[in-house]
């Protein structure tokens, strides 16, 4: 894909150093590919993992919640190529929202507007995992993730050093569609709510509503594969979605506390004219 989409037109980005590294912000992402699965998940369990009542969990049916895995693989973006593993909570948004079963995540997808609460972002470089952390307290680790495909299906594994922490299998599905999309992604930064907007357009993406399309396999020792392991009702999905290709955008981060506007400024060229 082209860095010369006009997707990008009209975004002005300011120079940046993260991780010792040149960067630009908001970042670009020229190419990448995802795939999301949905699954089922213990609904009091989720409200347990959520630092503040402002975050409400959304509603799949009683009882039941949904957890999200997405794997993104960014080919080229403004701070290098590298893969993501995004796990989160779909959330009621706003939080005093009826919660009636399934309206959240059906709005969403209707309205092209999906809100998450960001659990864990491992990462495979530095510069994703510095960037994050300290601009948006993005729960983010160095970890490998690697994706392979054969016989039209789709895998992606996660691991940290020698552990494996789940591996996401998914079908290459037919990509009939595409438009722009934007994530929320909700976060916790010093002890306030936090949030960021990833705006993507979706040159090509396809969607199942097959129950068990996509499987997840968990590892056995790893705190995040076995506290999944806790809040999952099946691994099988409910809601499977691949983007192949998309382009995005991540702005924010959305609220700047006094401390926050002092740490940009010095992650920043402050005063410099923004780059178009």
């Amino acid at each position: 894909m082209s860095r010369q989409s006009g997707f990008f037109e009209g975004v002005p980005q300011v120079g940046a150093t993260l991780a010792g590294e040149a960067a630009k912000l908001p970042i670009f992402y020229y190419d990448g590919t995802a795939q999301t699965a949905v699954f089922p998940a213990r609904l009091g369990a989720l409200r347990g993992l959520l630092p503040d009542p402002r975050f409400v969990p959304a509603r799949l049916a009683p009882g039941l919640g949904a957890v999200a895995v997405t794997c993104f693989e960014y080919r080229d973006t403004d701070i290098g190529p590298y893969n993501e593993l995004a796990i989160t909570i779909v959330l009621n948004n706003p939080p005093f929202a009826s919660n009636l079963p399934g309206r959240a995540l059906l709005a969403g997808l209707r309205n092209k507007q999906l809100h998450a609460w960001v659990h864990h972002l491992p990462v495979t470089t530095e510069i994703a995992r510095a960037g994050g952390v300290e601009l948006y307290n993005y729960p983010k680790f160095v970890g490998s993730i690697d994706y392979e495909e054969r016989a039209g299906r789709r895998t992606c594994r996660l691991g940290e050093g020698d552990e494996h922490i789940l591996t996401l299998d998914g079908p290459l599905i037919d990509t009939p569609r595409s438009g722009e999309l934007q994530l929320f992604s909700h976060l916790w930064m010093d002890r306030q709510p936090q949030e960021s907007e990833f705006k993507l357009n979706i040159v090509a993406s396809g969607r199942s509503l097959r129950a068990g399309a996509a499987a997840l396999d968990l590892g056995e020792r790893h705190p995040i594969a076995r506290e999944l392991a806790d809040v999952l009702v099946s691994r099988r999905s409910i809601y499977y979605e691949l983007m192949a290709p998309f382009e995005g955008i991540l702005y924010g981060p959305e609220h700047f506390s006094l401390p926050l506007i002092h740490k940009a400024l010095a992650m920043t060229d402050a005063g410099e004219p923004a780059v178009r």
